[in-house]
């Protein structure tokens, strides 16, 4: 009797015990890294490869973003190709892409040999399109130099997370922003990082602080918060939004032609610069 007795107390803190283990967080995966490429059909170009991978926080947002790039570039006319499989990177199979769109990827996906096929596809002149997460603090170094700003710090939380304000617009003659007005109202989480975007980096839209609740540590200064720019990498044309956390800025018309206009852009079929 006090075998079983003792076998059934056991039983009981064998349950007990999975039941408050913590279940996995989705928005937070294992990182992963991907060594088996996926099969890429033959694309006519101008083709748009459409990466959602994530290797650091993932956003719910990742499920309208991916149809809603896809309808941009089906909507030109253009090929695309989504996947979540980092091991696309490799010289074969980018050569088929004319631009690569970070669509709220985060974390460091890469092998050492998908980043040098990465890195090749830039030094040829390809394009690239980092939104949202792309501007976090998940990603390697080079990356960061390549997006050209500073380290992530962070954004504001609890009630304060996504606030309406306005966006100033310093370029409006960019094939992503022509269509904005001087100051755009727009809601979002808002990022901040330890320093503005390079000295090269050409700022079309910053936030205006004065507009928005930030605790000390993420205020960048009134002239200083830059959420869109783009820079050149070499012959490479890199383009960067901050804009996207939220579902809802995927059906956003304007919001969808700003990204019409940055993948456009970066593929080289509009606008100036780099070469």
């Amino acid at each position: 009797m006090m075998r079983r007795a003792l076998l059934v107390s056991l039983a009981l803190l064998s349950v007990s015990g999975t039941a408050q283990s913590p279940a996995p967080d989705p928005r937070r995966p294992a990182p992963t890294f991907d060594s088996v490429a996926p099969a890429v059909p033959d694309l006519a170009h101008p083709a748009v490869l459409i990466v959602s991978k994530t290797n650091g926080y993932r956003h719910d947002s990742i499920a309208a973003a991916v149809p809603a790039i896809e309808s941009l570039a089906k909507a030109r006319g253009w090929s695309s190709f989504a996947t979540e499989n980092a091991a696309v990177f490799n010289a074969r199979d980018l050569a088929k892409f004319d631009v690569i769109v970070f669509a709220n990827a985060s974390g460091d996906i890469y092998t050492p040999d998908q980043r040098a096929a990465f890195q090749a596809f830039l030094a040829r002149g390809g394009g690239f399109v980092g939104l949202h997460s792309a501007g976090d603090g998940s990603h390697p170094d080079w990356f960061v130099k390549m997006r050209g700003n500073g380290q992530f710090i962070g954004h504001p939380g609890g009630a304060d997370q996504f606030q309406a304000a306005d966006i100033a617009l310093l370029d409006r003659s960019h094939p992503a922003t022509r269509h904005l007005p001087e100051r755009w109202r727009w809601t979002d989480e808002y990022y901040s990082w330890d320093a503005e975007p390079a000295a090269d980096a050409h700022i079309l839209a910053r936030l205006d602080e004065g507009d928005v609740r930030l605790e000390p540590k993420l205020q960048m200064g009134l002239t200083g918060h830059a959420l869109i720019w783009w820079r050149c990498e070499g012959r490479a044309r890199i383009f960067y939004s901050a804009l996207g956390h939220q579902a809802e800025a995927w059906s956003d018309p304007a919001h969808l032609k700003l990204l019409d206009g940055a993948i456009g852009w970066a593929a080289r079929q509009d606008g100036m610069g780099c070469g």
